[in-house]
């Protein structure tokens, strides 16, 4: 039953990177700014049946990846340890990420194969008409860029790093005993504050860029690059309340009964992305609809520079002083990787998120299959789970009680596994805070009071060891 739970609560989280994903790779399908799959179209390009059996391709390939992903999640959830479980959903998940951007890899391939036959079967003077053509007018990119108002970014971010103050307070006048350390809940809902002073750190570099010039005219170039800023300021507005509340849920859930919090935070990741993916749709439509109005009347003035892009998607540009610019796939921005200090910092942030992710899975996975042990020798009890947990002098044990099977005890720092529950926990049968290293599965169990008024829950990987043992320290 409570594996079964586990991978509701796995799915609620981990599913919905699959929507989102498949979301966003879908409407990547749409030309946007003069381009299509990172590629800039050529005059009448949209209009070609090569090019519409291109996006026809596409669709029908990031629906396979979909279904392929939903299958391999099934997949992960078969494994009936929790180690493994979060293991496999995890890697699911950056696979996921990856895997539904393969079409549209493939589907840059096709269009700069495409282009290059168009350009190929025109003649030599159309070519170096059109880009002579290219160069006149690009007197908007020096126009001065208008700055939107910050005041709705920062009260978000201020109503996210409301919620960990707030949890100082409530800690000390509504303390429940299943609710876990001080610390714990102030780590986790400061970071999820500082996480949303990112979208003003976005805002910022968004306000940096040069303006873009689209087509041969200066006031359609200005009118368009307005209308970004202006949908992307409400978007970053809007995600950084978005992030405010949901660290507000977050502390909400540490205060309602334990048997809840795992459902409530799994409820609120889901509705957190459900927004966001709902706001990012919103706004990329916002700006496609509006600023089409302005482009469909004029015809584009893009440098063909698809050979800075590398797949459409990553842009390498030694030339450019730029560090961040517009990405051709997708909203916000993207990073010129050519520059020194933005690729090694690329290459650190994945080499250390492998390091996190491999890190907690193996520590999972650790945690769970080495057995728990207990030992007295010498008149020491030392309770072992691949290192020494607790030891505790003969002289030092108060009352010693054997339990024949485990009391209802919740979690509150430690691991909590259906193989091992190790750290501190609290028991409602008896009123009170446990020390607990034992194997759930191999009853029975000691339940000792210390001199010092501790109490701990020790038990082993055999149940008839346990009993020796007691036996042994009764003599």
């Amino acid at each position: 039953m409570e594996m079964t739970g586990m991978k509701i609560v796995m799915v609620i989280c981990m599913l919905p990177a699959l929507p989102i994903m498949f979301g966003a790779c879908w409407f990547l399908a749409d030309a946007k700014n003069g381009t299509l799959f990172g590629v800039a179209l050529w005059q009448g390009a949209k209009e070609e049946p090569a090019v519409q059996e291109i996006k026809r391709r596409y669709k029908k390939e990031l629906k396979s990846c979909a279904l392929h992903s939903l299958l391999l999640l099934a997949l992960t959830l078969l494994p009936e340890h929790e180690s493994l479980l979060i293991t496999g959903t995890t890697v699911w998940t950056f696979f996921v990420i990856i895997y539904l951007l393969i079409p549209f890899q493939r589907a840059n391939s096709r269009m700069k194969k495409r282009k290059r036959e168009v350009l190929a079967s025109r003649k030599e003077q159309e070519s170096c008409r059109e880009q002579e053509e290219i160069l006149i007018d690009v007197t908007a990119a020096g126009a001065e860029k208008m700055k939107h108002s910050r005041k709705a970014v920062y009260l978000g971010c201020l109503v996210a790093f409301l919620a960990p103050a707030a949890e100082v307070f409530l800690y000390r006048f509504r303390y429940r005993p299943w609710l876990p350390e001080l610390w714990v809940s102030e780590c986790t809902l400061l970071s999820v504050a500082l996480a949303s002073c990112l979208f003003l750190l976005y805002v910022r570099l968004f306000e940096k860029q040069r303006t873009r010039v689209y087509t041969y005219s200066s006031q359609v170039n200005l009118q368009v690059a307005e209308i970004r800023r202006y949908h992307m300021g409400r978007l970053c507005a809007s995600m950084a309340w978005a992030t405010g509340a949901f660290n507000w849920g977050i502390l909400c859930s540490f205060h309602v009964p334990a048997k809840w919090f795992l459902w409530l935070i799994g409820a609120l990741s889901l509705l957190f992305g459900a927004v966001s993916a709902a706001l990012l749709l919103r706004c990329w439509k916002q700006i496609e609809r509006n600023s089409g109005k302005y482009l469909e009347q004029e015809l584009p003035a893009e440098e063909d520079d698809d050979k800075y892009w590398i797949w459409g998607m990553i842009y390498y540009n030694k030339n450019d002083s730029s560090t961040f610019v517009e990405p051709r796939a997708g909203l916000g921005l993207t990073a010129n990787m050519a520059k020194p200090g933005i690729k090694y910092t690329t290459v650190f942030v994945l080499a250390f998120l492998a390091v996190v992710v491999l890190g907690v899975c193996g520590w999972s996975i650790v945690e769970e299959f080495t057995p728990v042990s207990l030992a007295y020798e010498d008149g020491t009890l030392t309770a072992n789970h691949w290192k020494k947990v607790y030891q505790l002098e003969r002289s030092e044990i108060k009352e010693v009680t054997l339990l024949k099977e485990e009391p209802d005890i919740r979690r509150k720092s430690g691991t909590g596994m259906a193989t091992v529950k190790k750290g501190d926990f609290y028991s409602d049968t008896y009123r009170r805070d446990f020390k607990v290293c034992i194997n759930p599965k191999e009853p029975p169990f000691l339940m000792i009071e210390s001199a010092e008024g501790k109490w701990y829950l020790l038990g082993g990987s055999d149940g008839e060891e346990t009993m020796d043992i007691l036996d042994d320290m009764q003599h």
